[in-house]
């Protein structure tokens, strides 16, 4: 059964030994390594690939059994992402195992080189603004300025979904987000902050956050709603746009964003500290492929007469 307990961070040198006995008491060190999320994806794949590992006999066997099973899986059209989750799982929970079967995660790279995973294509400002001033005048406030955030703050859905009023720090022309259980936060037991400098998006989260300090919701995340209907309801922004052909999901803000940006700054450099990637190569690799996309996106005559209605004239970029 999969524990539904985040981590929380230990500050072990400010606490007593009791404290710190009372504090770890509520976390298995072994499921703490990975999220929830992660947990839950691992336990799926391990149920597709544990019957193969089953049938081995020695170690050199369960090298052949895990690669009769992805063989299979890439003959019934099963997504790379199983692969690597049931390999990774098998590989966190047995360590051992990973150094016993260098043809199965051979046949994973194979199969990563030569299949083009399915991105999610970038956003563009305009876009953004557009579906923020649509959903701003027909008073979906909160979806309004998490739109704009994602996009201007280059934030994974997750992060955009879990933020709360007080983790907003505004100033008169400039503000900080400050970002607390993040991807790379987690991995390097560290907080994280993005700045705020774009007078629209700033503006529109300063409403927000007053609203909702003066309701006393400052705790709570800026959207009230499960993570479902933020999707669906993109999901059905996108189709009103009639750019849902272009396949755009919500990473698609994330994306946009962090192009965006790149294009202003022409600083791979900067861009990377503000999407917060651990490696340059990654997110040179992200940046590329997400411009090359960019001029494939045809907007219709509808799209174009929608962006003519809707948008924030008297804020400039």
């Amino acid at each position: 059964m999969v524990r539904e307990i985040r981590a929380p961070r230990l500050l072990a040198g400010r606490f007593s030994r009791a404290e710190r006995i009372r504090q770890r008491a509520k976390i298995h060190l072994d499921d703490a390594a990975l999220s929830d999320k992660t947990q839950v994806r691992y336990y799926h794949a391990l149920r597709k690939v544990l019957p193969y590992v089953e049938k081995a006999t020695s170690d050199d066997h369960l090298d052949i059994c895990l690669c009769s099973w992805i063989r299979r899986m890439w003959r019934t059209g099963e997504p790379l992402l199983t692969i690597g989750d049931g390999l990774s799982a098998l590989a966190f929970f047995q360590p051992s195992t990973r150094r016993k079967v260098p043809h199965a995660w051979k046949l994973f790279s194979v199969w990563r080189k030569i299949e083009i995973p399915s991105r999610a294509p970038p956003l563009t400002w305009a876009l953004v603004v557009s579906m923020a001033a649509f959903e701003w005048q027909h008073d979906h406030f909160e979806m309004a300025v998490i739109l704009l955030l994602s996009f201007h703050c280059s934030l994974r859905t997750g992060e955009l979904l879990a933020v709360k009023a007080e983790d907003f720090h505004l100033g008169r022309k400039s503000g900080v987000l400050s970002l607390y259980n993040t991807k790379s936060g987690v991995r390097f037991n560290a907080n994280e902050a993005v700045s705020i400098t774009n007078s629209l998006v700033l503006e529109m989260i300063r409403i927000l956050i007053d609203v909702r300090r003066a309701n006393n919701l400052s705790a709570l995340p800026i959207w009230s709603r499960s993570p479902a209907q933020f999707r669906q309801r993109f999901k059905e922004l996108c189709n009103i746009m009639k750019i849902d052909h272009h396949e755009i999901r919500p990473y698609s803000l994330r994306r946009g964003g962090a192009t965006d940006y790149f294009q202003r700054t022409r600083s791979m450099e900067a861009t990377l500290v503000r999407g917060r990637w651990e490696s340059s190569r990654v997110a040179r690799l992200y940046i590329s492929d997400a411009l090359s996309f960019l001029p494939s996106i045809k907007l219709s005559a509808h799209t174009q007469s929608f962006m003519a209605a809707y948008n924030f004239d008297s804020y400039t970029k």
